[in-house]
């Protein structure tokens, strides 16, 4: 029975085919009548789909500008009128001791920001450069100092010279500058003097090697003028209040008649050696004390005669810091 109703639908398909075209025409109806049901049964499905998420969408897009303009944390703030700053500013430092890590991870999504996002190009604002940004180490004067100093002579002896019954004083200015660093634990520092005001008292009357003839008591003042250019001095526990001095000076002298010898010279060359002790009396100032010294001063034999003068002395100054 079966195979009989196969034969009679497949009658008027094989009748059809005879006569060509109704033969197509049944083909293409037989395709629409199965393709149509399963297209609707599709479209229904879809329809369903649509009609369940829609109104999802539509409810989340409602929802969520509610949920943007109240966050679920936090009290809702309509307005900052009437805040008190300090009250706002405690509760801020209060948020940020409850939770450290707020700090720390800001940082890092700032540093984690491209640079490219804040190219200057991009932007309508140039900054000036700041000219105190970078500032130019300030230059820095060696620490120095000058002192008013006075000298007397308190004796002699005759190791280079032959003068003996001679006296001298002198008062004047000395310029000391840290210069050398330091040498045996000393401070080295470059020293000048100039003393506008040097008087040597000397007999009357001396012969050619500058042997005394005068009578006792018989004397002459000579005045002069001392400049010792070439110095150096050595100071110890520079920044203490005791600080004990070293200082050697060369350089040259002149007195307004010859000295030592009516057949010496005007001008002479002196040697100056001094040992002492500096006391602080106030950040910047100190007083001098020169305990024991040594003024020499010779021609060097540019006359033919050349007595010469040593003398021990001693000095008393007020030094003045500046610079460092």
């Amino acid at each position: 029975m079966q195979t009989n109703r196969i034969c009679r639908s497949a009658t008027p398909i094989v009748s059809a085919s005879r006569s060509g075209f109704p033969s197509l025409l049944n083909l293409l109806l037989a395709i629409f009548a199965v393709a149509v049901p399963r297209m609707a049964t599709a479209q229904q499905l879809e329809t369903q789909r649509l009609g369940v998420t829609e109104p999802l969408i539509q409810d989340f897009a409602a929802a969520t500008p509610q949920a943007i303009a109240r966050p679920s944390a936090g009290p809702e703030v309509s307005s900052l009128e009437g805040v008190n700053p300090e009250a706002a500013s405690s509760s801020f430092a209060s948020v940020n001791a409850a939770t450290p890590g707020a700090a720390t991870s800001d940082t890092t999504d700032t540093a984690g920001v491209d640079s490219a996002a804040f190219d200057s190009s991009s932007s309508s604002v140039t900054l000036a450069p700041d000219p105190g940004a970078n500032p130019k180490p300030k230059k820095r004067t060696p620490e120095s100092e000058i002192a008013v100093e006075g000298m007397y002579s308190y004796g002699n002896w005759q190791i280079f010279a032959a003068g003996y019954h001679e006296q001298l004083y002198t008062a004047g200015f000395e310029y000391d500058r840290h210069s050398w660093g330091k040498f045996i634990g000393a401070q080295m520092d470059y020293a000048a003097d100039l003393a506008p005001l040097v008087l040597l008292r000397q007999p009357a009357i001396l012969n050619e090697y500058g042997i005394d003839r005068s009578k006792p008591g018989d004397t002459v003042l000579l005045h002069g003028l001392a400049f010792s250019p070439i110095g150096l001095r050595m100071e110890w526990r520079h920044d203490k209040a005791f600080k004990p001095y070293f200082t050697v000076l060369g350089g040259a002298i002149g007195f307004n008649k010859k000295a030592l010898s009516p057949d010496a010279s005007y001008y002479d060359f002196t040697l100056h050696e001094s040992i002492g002790f500096y006391l602080r009396m106030t950040q910047r100032v100190d007083m001098r004390f020169g305990l024991f010294g040594d003024f020499h001063f010779s021609n060097a034999y540019i006359t033919n005669y050349n007595p010469g003068l040593d003398v021990m002395n001693s000095q008393l100054a007020v030094s003045y810091h500046f610079g460092g």
